[in-house]
Order: structure tokens, then C-alpha cells, then sequence
């Protein structure tokens, strides 16, 4: 199974969403993890196991749209960011289902 996860930009977050990695590859069995965000999070993750690819995303929008039509199909995706921009990475992604933080639903 395909899985690509946005993560966080800052690097405590980035580290503070490693537990939810860990549930994601034990509950989706034999699954290849991309992940894509910041140079600083993808550091910290990208030696996992289950971690077949990296991007880091530059966040000027025309370099942003072409890097995110270039990065291919995946199963399922993942956002731990609830920012505009990471909305419409929700929105370009060809993903069969599509998950993403919501800050207003914990208020």
C-alpha cells in the first residue's frame, strides 16, 4: 500500500506525529511510506524503515503545483497540517482516500 503523509513543518511536531507513523505502518501491513514537507522534518523521518521516498516542498505556488502533479498516485494520504496550502495539496493529490487535520474540530 502506497501512503503519503504531510508532515508538520516544525521539527517538534515533526517528531510528536512519529507515533502515529508507527500506527499507520503497523495497522496498513507491508506499506511504503512517502513523505513530504519541510527539509527539517524530512531529516528527522527519513531513515524509518517503511520510508521509500522523500520531497521537500519549496513554497513558492508554481514550483509547489508542479512538484505535487510530478510525485504520482498513492492509496491513501495523510496531512498533519490544516494550513491553506496544505488543502490544496489535499485537493492536487491523486489519492483513492484522503485524510487531513482540522483545527476547528477541536476548538
Amino acid at each position: 500500500m502506497k501512503i503519503l503523509i504531510e508532515l508538520p513543518t516544525w521539527l517538534g511536531d515533526s517528531i510528536m506525529a512519529t507515533p502515529a507513523i508507527e500506527n499507520l505502518t503497523n495497522y496498513f501491513y507491508d506499506s511504503k511510506i512517502t513523505l513530504i514537507g519541510s527539509y527539517i522534518s524530512i531529516q528527522v523521518l527519513k531513515n524509518h524503515p517503511n520510508v521509500v521516498e522523500t520531497h521537500v516542498i519549496n513554497k513558492k505556488y508554481s514550483s509547489y503545483y508542479k512538484s505535487l502533479k510530478s510525485i504520482g498516485a498513492f492509496d491513501i494520504f495523510f496531512s498533519f497540517r490544516g494550513s491553506l496550502r496544505s488543502k490544496l495539496m489535499k485537493f492536487f493529490i491523486s489519492s483513492n482516500t484522503k485524510y487531513q487535520y482540522d483545527k476547528n474540530k477541536y476548538i
